[in-house]
């Protein structure tokens, strides 16, 4: 690019556009312009030991092919990271290059976030184990529950089939009634260990992701790691969480007092109860707030994980993120709603007769969706952050996409 330029300067001089001062002029700028970098380039190669060093200086050499669109004063960038790296800021010197010329497209983040999880197809590991404990957790929670409510005065289990709806549903009232601080309990008891599990595996998946967004490859030591280290502050999130979406009851009060006794309403679900257009937009209402929290809230757990905050921290970081990037948040969180909105349709088209359809589309979330999200939210988090990321054309990491 420096011999173009010169030829051009020459070639603009032979035809008497430019004066030979204004071209000697342009010259020296531009020599002392490479020479710059080209000082910044030798010195850093002479000085570089360590792998981290290294894969610093082969990032120099490849952001120096981009100058020619960059203009004159964003060359002090370099400059200053020259000066950093004199006195061992190589850390500080990476985020300050990545800072100014990584800042990858929501298309960019996308794509080198499915070659990652295409690399690393292990990042399931964690969301299948907690798929497999839920699953039996919640089957003995409804095991339960049923011989709560379907077993009679006398002791005897009543077969369900042989009631008609609304007698099931009078019978599922009646025996939450007579039960009803055991029920609480063991849905509190139940709720509480499914978000421990959940806990400790989605941080031991995000540990994974960024791992592999950083280096390109990841193991289960990330997970066993990331999860320990993790589990109760993500656990005390979600609980933070979960009692902000919980504020938004008030929405149902107005409708509840309008309907007032709601007995009548389980025992007859089909019966026209007066307030019922309150309650509807109560409702309605509820379910905007628990979808707005949600897309502001998206992102704490991997504020935590990644920046190793605290509860608060993460939930504040969260917010602020959202702020700065409404959209790429926005088109993230509509990209995975609707990726598992796709996967219930594909479960829902193949009609409940189909039992082969029906166990893929219940395989297909934790074992394809979620580790594909959990990278493509952490790479949209990591390079919006500043942070170092895997990329096989400019970290020659990965000989095989070349």
């Amino acid at each position: 690019m420096f011999t173009i330029c010169l030829l051009s300067v020459y070639h603009l001089l032979s035809v008497g556009l430019l004066s030979p001062s204004v071209c000697l002029l342009i010259a020296f700028s531009s020599t002392l312009v490479f020479a710059q970098h080209f000082l910044v380039f030798f010195w850093y190669s002479m000085h570089a030991s360590s792998y981290e060093d290294k894969r610093f200086y082969i990032y120099l050499l490849h952001m120096y092919s981009k100058m020619v669109s960059v203009s004159l004063h964003t060359s002090y960038t370099f400059a200053s990271c020259q000066d950093m790296i004199a006195k061992g800021m190589q850390a500080h010197c990476l985020y300050t290059g990545r800072s100014q010329h990584m800042h990858e497209e929501f298309g960019t983040v996308l794509h080198r976030g499915f070659k990652t999880w295409v690399r690393n197809l292990n990042i399931c590991i964690p969301y299948m184990l907690n798929s497999f404990i839920s699953l039996i957790l919640y089957l003995l929670f409804f095991a339960i529950m049923g011989l709560l409510f379907f077993t009679s005065s006398t002791g005897t289990i009543i077969d369900p089939a042989t009631l008609s709806d609304e007698e099931i549903f009078a019978m599922m009232w009646e025996g939450f009634s007579k039960n009803l601080g055991l029920s609480v309990s063991l849905l509190l008891a139940v709720f509480l260990f499914a978000a421990l599990t959940q806990s400790y595996f989605t941080a031991g998946a995000i540990g994974m992701a960024k791992k592999a967004s950083e280096t390109g490859d990841t193991r289960i030591a990330d997970m066993l790691d990331s999860g320990s280290k993790n589990i109760f502050r993500l656990f005390l999130t979600v609980l933070l969480t979960s009692l902000i979406l919980l504020v938004g009851i008030i929405f149902l009060v107005p409708g509840a007092l309008a309907v007032g006794n709601l007995s009548a309403l389980v025992e007859n679900p089909e019966a026209s109860i007066h307030g019922m257009t309150a309650l509807v937009i109560g409702v309605i209402l509820w379910t905007v707030y628990i979808i707005i929290v949600n897309l502001v809230l998206s992102l704490s757990s991997y504020a935590l994980v990644i920046d190793e905050l605290g509860p608060l921290e993460a939930l504040s970081t969260s917010v602020i993120f959202f702020i700065n990037n409404k959209l790429d948040v926005f088109f993230m969180w509509v990209f995975t709603i609707g990726l598992v909105l796709i996967n219930n349709y594909v479960g829902e088209l193949a009609g409940p007769g189909n039992g082969m359809i029906a166990a893929v589309t219940l395989f297909i979330p934790p074992a394809i969706l979620q580790p594909l999200t959990a990278v493509l939210w952490t790479r949209l988090y990591m390079t919006r952050r500043g942070k170092k990321l895997y990329d096989p054309s400019e970290l020659l990491l990965d000989p095989d996409s070349f």
